[in-house]
């Protein structure tokens, strides 16, 4: 029989939501594998009257219950919680029953993906049923969630250290996690499926296909709309180039998407499906990602997969891909610093593709998904091996 490997995460994509693309990817590869792979994304229980007014409370009440992705089954238990759950809120406790109120068959092994609050669930599932699970921390669990609250401290400790393998997605992370738990923590990224970027088309013919200026210098930003994604500070270093050849492009949605379109060279394209975020990709000159704090930026490898040259932040987990020339690197919050670096990159193109070249070099080198997911599945069957599982 097929090892059952039953994965706890914050998200798993669906026909109208992109959230955890990463683990599609990577779950799907470890179920051709030759695992029998669950994946349960414990979901907040919306009231319906909330679900029409709201539409990320809407989201949560759409998202099905049970979902197959070829040889993947998705779970969505619903569990009761408030806002800002992870400040004030127990989530871990009432995400945990309400995965075992499912009544699932006792896997061999259990990843868990955050190592909270999926990560606390994992290793309470691991308890009751007394097998092996490992944890993958990926980004806010280590670098916000801590300082926050003594008690999700303790319980990230507790998580580090119980688990058969603890990683973390990219070298500063790792090494970050390791001092906050006094546990040691691998660095294992997820990484990116390289081959979705390997026949994009020419920018001209890109452009024409999202509806893009051909004239302009592109400026792409993919991700979130938010503070801690540099959101305000890219709108106003548009302001400061307002009367530039350089256009902003920004594929994602959030509370400051007015903030960046008031901006007269600025181009909104909303959220889009991962075919349509490489084809922006193909279409722009260079990413700019001014973000504040990451775990190990994903739009990021897949620019540099692109061969995109890119303008980051000096910020923790940017600095691991951004370092030694790969990219262009500006401090954290500070305007000023990016319109300068868009504008010398609008300026000087080939030395921007020289650094997309040397990106793309190293993340062939340590963040190709199926080689760091081959990774793991090797680690998950020796643990399997040495518990006398095949």
């Amino acid at each position: 029989m097929n090892p059952k490997l039953l994965v706890v995460a914050a998200g798993y994509p669906t026909e109208t939501s992109f959230a955890g693309a990463f683990h599609r990817d990577q779950f799907r590869l470890v179920a051709e594998s030759g695992f029998d792979v669950t994946v349960v994304v414990p979901t907040p229980w919306v009231p319906p009257v909330l679900g029409r007014l709201r539409r990320s409370a809407g989201a949560y009440a759409a998202a099905p219950m049970r979902q197959v992705d070829g040889a993947v089954t998705i779970l969505r238990p619903r569990y009761v919680t408030v806002p800002r759950e992870t400040r004030w809120f127990f989530p871990d406790l009432t995400q945990y029953l309400s995965v075992r109120a499912l009544g699932l068959p006792r896997p061999d092994i259990i990843q868990g993906f955050y190592g909270y609050p999926p990560g606390a669930v994992a290793r309470r599932l691991a308890l009751a049923w007394r097998v092996p699970y490992f944890v993958g921390l990926l980004g806010d669990d280590v670098n916000l969630y801590p300082a926050q609250r003594a008690r999700t401290r303790r319980v990230l400790t507790a998580v580090a250290r119980d688990a058969a393998f603890a990683f973390a997605n990219g070298p500063t992370l790792a090494a970050t996690a390791t001092q906050v738990t006094q546990v040691p923590v691998h660095n294992l990224p997820i990484g990116v499926a390289a081959e979705r970027f390997s026949n994009l088309p020419a920018r001209r013919e890109a452009r024409a296909a999202l509806g893009l200026p051909d004239d302009k210098v592109l400026a792409l930003y993919v991700g979130s709309l938010l503070p801690a994604k540099g959101t305000a500070e890219l709108a106003d270093a548009l302001g400061r180039l307002a009367e530039t050849n350089i256009v902003g492009v920004a594929v994602g949605d959030g509370p400051l998407r007015d903030r960046f379109c008031q901006e007269k060279n600025a181009l909104w394209l909303g959220s889009r499906p991962a075919n349509e975020v490489a084809l922006a990709m193909a279409a722009a000159d260079f990413l700019v990602h001014p973000s504040h704090s990451e775990g190990l930026p994903i739009a990021v490898l897949e620019a540099a997969f692109a061969r995109l040259p890119i303008i980051i932040t000096d910020a923790r987990g940017c600095i691991d891909l951004g370092r030694d020339g790969r990219a262009v690197l500006v401090p954290v919050n500070d305007p000023a610093a990016l319109a300068s670096a868009m504008r010398q990159a609008a300026d000087d193109p080939a030395a921007m593709t020289s650094r997309a070249q040397t990106m793309f070099d190293h993340v062939q080198e340590h963040y190709s998904l199926k080689t760091n997911t081959q990774r793991l599945i090797s680690l998950y069957r020796e643990q399997l091996a040495g518990r006398g599982q095949r």
